[in-house]
């Protein structure tokens, strides 16, 4: 049986190594914007993605949803060991229909992002504790009235 190329691509395989590892949420909505702030906003050449429902949310979930925090945390190791990342990006956003099923009522805040925010630090203070990392980085995805994404480094 012939095959035929269904596409070919202008990029080539990627050789050189990368220092970090992004994790965000693989909600359609935010992919394009998410691209765009890695490569243009943060100026990544290279970057090991891990997208997952809630992103990087199931870093202080694992009270509440072992298996899933599991097979994310494997993933999120090898990653790291492979790789040899030293930093990891945690990207959360506006909306996150994950976190608003599945955690949003663990948290005291009383606003949504605040909700967010909160969990991600937890998030960020669980990489610390677990992995030999240089910098563990929160960014939040905020959606304007004209749907234009604007990206905040939190602290």
């Amino acid at each position: 049986m012939e095959r035929q190329t269904t596409y070919a691509s202008t990029s080539r395989l990627e050789t050189s190594a990368t220092e970090s590892v992004v994790i965000h949420c693989s909600d359609h909505r935010f992919q394009s914007g998410f691209r765009e702030f890695l490569i243009d906003g943060l100026k990544l050449d290279s970057y090991a993605l891990l997208a997952v429902p809630g992103g990087g949310h199931f870093l202080s979930l694992e009270p509440y949803m072992p298996k899933f925090t599991k097979a994310n945390l494997q993933s999120l190791s090898f990653l790291i060991k492979r790789t040899g990342a030293r930093r990891v990006i945690l990207i959360g956003h506006d909306d996150c229909l994950f976190f608003r099923d599945r955690a949003e009522f663990l948290f005291a805040e009383k606003e949504f992002r605040q909700k967010q925010i909160a969990n991600l630090r937890m998030a960020r203070n669980r990489l610390l504790e677990r992995f030999s990392l240089f910098a563990a980085e929160i960014y939040f995805a905020q959606a304007g009235a004209d749907g234009i994404l604007t990206f905040v480094k939190m602290e």
